[in-house]
């Protein structure tokens, strides 16, 4: 309630009835002449439907479209239907509905239609939204009720040529400036006052309370509300009468922000109609803090008496601020820009004759290109926008995004400058910039969109590629001419890769169902048939429209983009088994026989990234770029469709091999990050494991360095896999196949005099030991026993598993076996103790039996002491075996570093007694 000073100031301002009616009759007119140049603008049956939408709303009747229930919130304040209404009603929906005039609690203030309607910006294709203002104490299912039947609605007019939106609306919820979540079509927080100014410059009332704006004189809009609580304290406004938004008098500096990023995201898909906002936003900011809305401008000139229906055109009054904004400041390019964009939305083609419904709006519109000093051929071109082709898009492309992106950085320089954030909520400011960033940023190998809201068809009939250049300077180039003239304007691009010209023919709508697609030359390596196969292919995977401008793939922004499909054109260009091999895959040495890979990857965001990938590492490289692939795709938890395509493959067997090869991968780092795969290809073997969540491969050119390398020390247990294709008859394949846990497992193979031993230890290094012994058994039980001592001295639990390797059939296999019996011990105990030495080797004490040998006192000639012992009181042995080895000075070790150690304390005794 407004102070008796403030109530006094407000009558001293001649506030009357007589005034408060003048003003209201004033802006009723408008609403009227508005109304029907809105209705005229309209085909007559829609005109019928868009007269009927408040009756629909006023009642609930089953016979009626859009019936929801009897108990669906009904009534419109002060609505009562014309009998002519009525009757056209009966004539064209039910000839059985009777109307009885509402006797209960309507619970709908208002219906308004805002926007183009009834300006001239509203072209033929123009929809319709409609504000339908509900009570605030609607209940949720009542409120789920009212929205049933307004898509009820909407959907009943689409059927018949009508485009309608209907957005429930709060005034008292609006007042608080509380909103509705983000959508697609909704602007969420990002806009309060200014699309406030958008609906009282542009509202049309259809049915219910008028909005009590209207009466509030422009310089006491400071004082809206005091003003307003005047107009009902003093009865000038009935209770049921009008219903409040509240006032424009002043717009945060932190609105510009949200609402441009907002109309920056619309530009997505309809470039022309965001533009012309974002730059009222823009020119707003610039006036900012003594901003002047558009709204109040009009509300002045109607207070003044001004009814004039075209000077307050909400569109051409946007326009004429505009171009006084961007006259101001010299650009005559982005002026020229917003002309083109405020011709594009009325629609009208100036250049041909128009309808007689369109009179009005022509006579209007070329007065203002009179104006603007366009030729003739000026306007042919606009109007010719749907026959515009790759050429003129790409550069009409260029303007917009140069353009999106000036106010990008004005909106950046402005926050900077007015030191406010965007008043929009954070999670809705993060998924806006998520569509932006995937419609606009440039990246590498990253498909451009040049088309979206430019040209409606793109496509050409026959599309001719070629290539350029020789080995590793060919390039690929799409021309719409069969002439080769690459220098000729029907050369569209030019890329070094196919499939990635292909996605952005593709991703541009340059081909359609009707398009062909020719090759310029038959040598190419490529055939017309591969061509086209391979088109339709990456287009089964593709987005058929840029995702960020999809209403439908709105929610898909409000999580981290990941990729969905990962496509491999494998060999494109080349005979994947002939070039590569006289033999077939299945004789083929390598089995992976891939020379070149073109990656294509679509993200759920929508972007398309093309990659090639050649060279003698062309199958390693490419399993590193698919598992940074999968990798970021686990960190969102998704799991991306992968599908492989070669040419010149029979019966798919190359495709078949590697998509097993993939799965092969993801399932072993699935099962422990740490696992090692190997593989091998035609120049040897790779070990392939997870570093930093990359691939690390390390390249082995033989069998036996294989086996070297196997050996080597692990920080944790890293389980091995083989690929099914790599040595699978050999003694390996046997041990990987038979060793998954965790534990020690000893593996045994007895060859005349000699033994061969593979442990592949608790941590999955292999250790290899050949020993020489006509007692396998006895040789087993010491090796047992020195594992033992290893175990207690690593203070471990890990168990000690045997198995024998024997050769079946053509293949190795493993077969559990028990320990050895106990028997009695030799009479030769042999013990080492290792000394760790800084950068250099270690160094041992010797003890066999209660003899002990000291490094300390021996010096390098400790091995010859205790061998010239050992031939003393062994003459006839020459070789003999640790049965203990102490690390006890270093940190734990794992048991195939005491092997290695055993193995070189060994060697070591051998070559003192050879030399004694």
């Amino acid at each position: 309630m407004p102070g008796r000073e403030a109530l006094s100031k407000l009558f001293d301002r001649g506030i009357n009835p007589h005034r408060i009616a003048e003003l209201r009759a004033r802006f009723m007119q408008l609403n009227t002449a508005r109304l029907q140049r809105n209705r005229t603008a309209l085909q007559e049956h829609q005109r019928l439907l868009f007269d009927l939408v408040p009756l629909l709303l006023h009642v609930n009747h089953p016979a009626l479209p859009g019936y929801v229930s009897r108990h669906t919130p009904c009534g419109i304040d002060g609505y009562q239907p014309s009998e002519q209404l009525l009757g056209r009603a009966r004539q064209s929906l039910s000839s059985g509905f009777s109307y009885r005039p509402h006797d209960g609690t309507t619970h709908i203030h208002s219906l308004f239609v805002m926007g183009s309607c009834g300006s001239i910006a509203q072209a033929e294709d123009s929809d319709l939204d409609i504000w339908l203002c509900h009570r605030s104490d609607l209940d949720h299912s009542a409120l789920q009720q009212l929205q049933d039947k307004a898509d009820a609605l909407s959907a009943w007019a689409a059927g018949l040529g009508l485009d309608l939106h209907f957005f429930l609306m709060d005034s008292e919820q609006f007042r608080r400036g509380e909103r509705e979540r983000l959508s697609a079509d909704g602007t969420g927080t990002s806009q309060h006052y200014l699309l406030l100014d958008e609906f009282y410059r542009s509202a049309i009332l259809l049915a219910g309370r008028y909005p009590i704006w209207w009466l509030v004189p422009p310089d006491e809009e400071a004082n809206y509300p005091e003003y307003t609580a005047l107009l009902h304290v003093q009865n000038f406004v009935g209770p049921d009468e009008s219903i409040d938004f509240g006032g424009v008098a002043a717009i945060p500096a932190g609105e510009f922000i949200g609402a441009g990023v907002w109309q920056l995201y619309k530009a997505i898909a309809s470039p022309y109609k965001a533009l012309l906002k974002l730059l009222l936003t823009e020119a707003y900011a610039s006036d900012y803090p003594n901003v002047q809305a558009i709204c109040l401008t009009m509300k002045a000139r109607v207070h003044e008496g001004d009814t004039n229906l075209d000077e307050l055109d909400p569109y051409i009054m946007v326009y004429r601020r505009l171009e006084q904004h961007l006259r101001q400041r010299g650009e005559k390019d982005r002026l020229e820009l917003v002309r083109r964009a405020f011709y594009f939305k009325t629609g009208l083609h100036l250049s041909r004759p128009g309808l007689s419904k369109q009179a009005d709006r022509r006579t209007r519109l070329e007065a203002l290109v009179k104006e603007w000093q366009w030729p003739s051929e000026t306007l042919l071109n606009l109007d010719t926008r749907h026959r515009w082709k790759l050429r003129r898009v790409r550069d009409e492309h260029r303007f917009l995004v140069a353009e999106l992106t000036h106010s990008y950085r004005f909106l950046q320089d402005f926050a900077a400058r007015s030191q406010q954030s965007a008043l929009i909520n954070s999670e809705e400011m993060t998924l806006l910039g998520r569509k932006l960033y995937a419609a606009f940023e440039r990246k590498r190998n990253k498909i451009e969109w040049l088309n979206p809201g430019i040209s409606p068809d793109l496509s050409e009939q026959q599309l001719y590629f070629y290539t350029i250049g020789f080995g590793d300077r060919r390039r690929w180039v799409v021309s719409s001419s069969p002439r080769n003239d690459f220098h000729s304007e029907t050369t569209l691009k030019e890329d070094d890769q196919l499939c990635r010209l292909l996605c952005w023919c593709l991703c541009n709508g340059l081909v359609q169902e009707n398009s062909r697609l020719r090759l310029g030359s038959h040598k190419l390596g490529v055939t017309e048939s591969d061509l086209n196969r391979l088109a339709c292919w990456l287009q089964k995977a593709l987005p058929a429209r840029l995702p960020a401008a999809d209403p439908d793939k709105h929610e898909v922004f409000s999580r981290p983009k990941a990729p969905e499909y990962v496509l491999l054109c494998i060999n494109l260009g080349q005979d994947s088994l002939s070039q590569l091999s006289s033999q077939g895959v299945g004789q083929h040495r390598s089995c992976y026989p891939v020379a070149n890979a073109e990656l294509v990857v679509v993200n759920s965001w929508g972007e398309v990234s093309a990659t090639a990938i050649s060279g003698s590492d062309t199958l390693l490289n490419s399993l590193r770029a698919y598992h940074q692939i999968r990798i970021a795709a686990d960190h969102v938890g998704v799991s991306p469709t992968i599908q492989m395509l070669c040419f010149n493959d029979p019966d798919d067997q190359l495709v078949n091999r590697l998509q097993q090869l993939t799965t092969s991968l993801d399932n072993c780092f699935q099962q422990n990050a740490n696992s090692r795969y190997i593989l091998k290809l035609a120049d040897g073997f790779h070990i392939v494991r997870q570093r930093n969540n990359e691939l690390d491969v390390a390249t082995l050119s033989s069998y036996p360095e294989l086996i070297q390398c196997l050996e080597r020390g692990q920080e944790q247990f890293s389980p091995l896999h083989l690929d099914p294709f790599c040595v699978p008859d050999s003694a390996l394949a046997a041990i990987v196949a038979h060793s998954h846990s965790d534990d020690c497992h000893l593996f045994l193979h007895q060859r005349e005099a000699l033994v061969d031993i593979f442990v592949r230890d608790e941590r999955g290094s292999l250790c290899y030991l050949a020993n020489e012994s006509r007692d396998p058994e006895a040789l087993l039980q010491q090796l047992l026993g020195f594992l033992q001592h290893c175990r207690q001295e690593q203070n471990r639990q890990h168990r000690v598993q045997l198995h024998s390797l024997r050769r079946q059939d053509g293949r190795w296999q493993a077969v559990d076996c028990p320990p050895p019996p106990s028997r009695a011990r030799s009479g030769l105990y042999l013990e080492a103790i290792a000394h760790p030495r800084s950068g250099a080797k270690p160094v041992f004490d010797l003890r066999w039996n209660n003899q002990l040998l000291c490094h300390a006192d021996e010096g390098d000639s400790v091995f010859r002491r205790l061998a010239s012992q050992l031939r003393e009181r062994f003459p006839d042995q020459r070789r003999f075996y640790l049965d203990r080895l102490s690390l006890a000075d270093s940190e734990p070790q794992q048991t195939s570093v005491y092997l290695r150690y055993k193995r070189y304390v060994e060697e070591l005794l051998l070559q003192a007694i050879n030399e004694t």
